[in-house]
């Protein structure tokens, strides 16, 4: 498989058509053809000076996020304290996430335009507003005294999910079960951006379960908060797999 310019698109094809002439079997031939990423004052050059180097954008995007992370440690709803040390971490973590994330998420063939408003902003559709949700499933299960890093372990097979059944629950449990086929449709059409579409529906799922069902509160019931917490368990490590595959961290605390 080759991954092109859409500018090389013709170039592809005669290749290809000259390969045929020759005699040659090109079913084994994939291109993948990809837009430019421009910027809102229009398209980058270097022959006008307007390109801009990806290590500066990135370098850009960190310290962005840096500033963002920062203007929210008084808004934080979990009592852990981020030292510099931390807060250095979730800027890269943010920062690249958002980059690549805001370009991965659209179709291939579409051009895109790279905002920094948009690409990282905490509650919009972006990598952040994503991010978020791994570290708040990550707050919960430390709330209640889970490693988020191996989860409830057999509790969550064992749990009855019958207890489930608000509508927000159910419509998560389902975004959740959808996981392995969107990769397989990813995958086969090429279009790792399906990828990024799925994660922001499941922020939504998400974000509405926790809206609606509290999970930790005294009056829940002993064993729906066990299942609410198999279920959070069982949509951080979905979250965290969709976002590995896009190359984008899953902060365990923001």
């Amino acid at each position: 498989m080759t991954v092109l310019g859409e500018d090389h698109k013709l170039q592809a094809k005669q290749v290809r058509t000259t390969l045929e002439l020759l005699d040659n079997d090109t079913d084994g031939l994939r291109q993948v053809l990809y837009s430019y990423v421009n910027l809102p004052e229009g398209k980058m050059s270097t022959r006008r000076g307007t390109g801009v180097d990806l290590d500066d954008l990135l370098d850009e995007a960190i310290d962005r996020a840096r500033d963002e992370v920062e203007d929210r440690l008084d808004d934080r709803i979990r009592d852990d304290e981020l030292d510099e040390d931390d807060i250095e971490r979730i800027a890269h973590q943010v920062g690249i996430g958002a980059v690549r994330y805001d370009i991965v998420s659209k179709q291939p063939t579409k051009a895109i335009t790279f905002e920094w408003d948009r690409a990282l902003d905490f509650e919009a559709q972006s990598a952040p507003y994503v991010q978020y949700v791994h570290a708040r499933c990550c707050g919960i299960l430390e709330e209640a005294g889970i490693d988020p890093e191996t989860g409830m372990g057999d509790v969550e097979t064992a749990v009855d999910a019958d207890l489930l059944a608000t509508e927000a629950e159910r419509d998560l449990l389902e975004t959740i079960a959808r996981f392995p086929a969107v990769v397989d449709e990813a995958a086969d059409d090429l279009e790792p951006h399906q990828i990024a579409t799925y994660t922001r529906e499941f922020a939504d799922r998400f974000n509405g379960f926790y809206r609606e069902c509290p999970v930790l509160a005294d009056d829940v019931d002993p064993e729906v908060r066990e299942a609410r917490l198999a279920l959070v368990a069982a949509s951080k490590h979905a979250v965290a797999n969709a976002l590995s595959i896009l190359g984008v961290a899953a902060p365990r605390s923001m």
